[in-house]
């Protein structure tokens, strides 16, 4: 059996993985500053803490301490590595680094991302010739989760927003608005928003269209995103009062509110069109019993090396399938494909 490791295992997120994992039998232990097992990110004399584990799950804040030095260290010595991250210039930049390491590097896992990947794979599979992805996610900024999360949320504001168009890609320079996209018979306003899936589902699919778009609760919010110029974004003291004001809500007034997430995938080609949702009512719960599902897929699947994502390493059907079995209960709901004929193709962002 291989022994897993989880980086920030006793946090808003990692107790939830941790959990999941243990109700999979797996032999899971926690590591982090201030855990039985110390590993500090910034501190590479404390990456040998890790030496006796095979798989190694990273949910530290990669915001505030790039996670490149402990990656680097674990693929070197030949262990799998599970990169949660959703920051876009952190699993660009892992990708780019580590495809040909002797040792795995999954980029991938959770909610988003992860089982969005594993969405926008489903359908994109379900189309002849493919023409365009469009992946959009709906959540609570303003829902409980820890330090991790509100640091992404800010980096989000300040880093460009990535498309494909024609194969090409495109940076939006600041929020601002996109379609509404239909979440299972409830229309919401999204926007272009710094996500790691389009540079993911491109890769992963090769779909010259590729939108991925952000639909926040209530959906004022994305005016109210929108009108956010970039240099503000960008200015150090409009982010420290971003980190501010989000801690106050998240972590203290709103820490027990459990964030909804939906999240819709269009594929179209060959004159078709597939869609396909999934719902969760708990995003954090359903992304730690998700993660732990993909976790203990990967280390199942041990004949191959390098970076990949994780909709090549498993699939969406089965991963939503153990999330449910490991929680007892069906946390993640996922709909039937929806195919139809496909719609005359526009840029999503005129």
């Amino acid at each position: 059996m291989a022994r897993i490791v989880v980086l920030g295992g006793s946090g808003f997120l990692g107790s939830r993985v941790v959990t999941g994992l243990r109700k999979a039998g797996a032999d899971v232990t926690v590591a982090s500053r201030r855990s039985e097992v110390k590993v500090d990110a910034t501190k590479p004399e404390t990456f040998v803490a890790l030496e006796p584990y095979d798989v190694v799950v990273d949910l530290s804040d990669t915001v505030t301490n790039a996670p490149d030095a402990v990656i680097a260290w674990c693929l070197e010595r030949g262990k799998c590595v599970i990169e949660a991250t959703s920051e876009a210039r952190c699993v660009e930049r892992l990708h780019a680094a580590h495809l040909g390491t002797k040792g795995r590097l999954v980029l991938g896992g959770g909610i988003f991302t992860g089982v969005s990947n594993l969405l926008a794979r489903d359908v994109a599979q379900r189309v002849g010739t493919l023409e365009s992805v469009t992946l959009g996610v709906a959540s609570s900024p303003f829902s409980g989760s820890g330090r991790g999360t509100i640091a992404l949320m800010v980096k989000a504001l300040e880093v460009p927003a990535t498309r494909y168009e024609g194969g090409q890609r495109i940076e939006e320079p600041k929020v601002r608005r996109g379609p509404p996209l239909d979440f299972g018979g409830v229309t919401r306003p999204s926007g272009y928003m710094s996500l790691a899936e389009p540079f993911m589902v491109q890769h992963s699919t090769g779909a010259p269209k590729v939108d991925v778009l952000f639909a926040p609760k209530p959906g004022l919010l994305v005016p109210a995103f929108a009108a956010i110029p970039g240099w503000l974004a960008r200015s150090r003291w409009f982010q420290a009062f971003m980190r501010g004001y989000f801690t106050v809500l998240r972590r203290l007034l709103l820490r027990g509110v459990g964030s909804a997430v939906e999240l819709v995938a269009t594929a179209s080609g060959s004159g078709a069109r597939v869609t396909r949702w999934v719902k969760a009512t708990d995003g954090m719960d359903a992304g730690g019993f998700a993660l732990a599902a993909m976790a203990e897929a990967v280390a199942a699947k041990a004949d191959w090396s390098g970076a990949r994502f994780i909709d090549d390493v498993t699939a969406l059907e089965p991963i939503v399938a153990r999330t449910n079995e490991l929680a007892g209960t069906p946390l993640l709901e996922l709909s039937a494909p929806l195919t139809g004929e496909a719609r005359p193709t526009k840029t999503l962002a005129a």
